[in-house]
């Protein structure tokens, strides 16, 4: 709730990280893309994942280890494991600045649904070659 809560109502926060979570699906997701994880100290701290259409489906940075480099690590390996000429991600409205400061431009905002609450986030893309 740290990080977004700027940016997203409690309600919406609460939308988005319900804990009511299938872990089988996000198994699924993760074993399809190519996901990376950084841990410190044998804990994990943050993960990525990106499929190889270029659509970099999540990236999360734990909140007691935000400006720390992880998330621009993980990005960078994420980016390059790819050989597309553009890389897709949905971002929110927190993440948005991230992504801009890595190139990527925001094509379309739009309202995601979750458990009946509506968000905003961020088409972004970044053209590579």
């Amino acid at each position: 709730y740290i990080i977004n809560g700027k940016d997203y109502s409690l309600p919406q926060i609460h939308a988005w990280a319900d804990s009511n979570l299938d872990l089988s699906e996000w198994n699924t997701s993760f074993l399809a893309h190519n996901t990376q994880i950084a841990e410190i100290d044998h804990r994990i701290v943050g993960f990525g994942d990106i499929d190889q259409t270029g659509y970099l489906d999540h990236l999360y940075v734990h909140a007691d280890y935000q400006h720390r480099g992880i998330a621009t690590a993980l990005c960078n390996e994420l980016e390059q494991s790819v050989n597309t000429s553009k890389i897709v991600t949905h971002a929110s409205i927190t993440a948005r600045p991230f992504f801009e400061k890595r190139g990527y431009q925001a094509v379309k905002e739009q309202q995601v649904e979750r458990n009946g609450i509506f968000l905003t986030n961020y088409v972004m893309e970044y053209h590579r070659f």
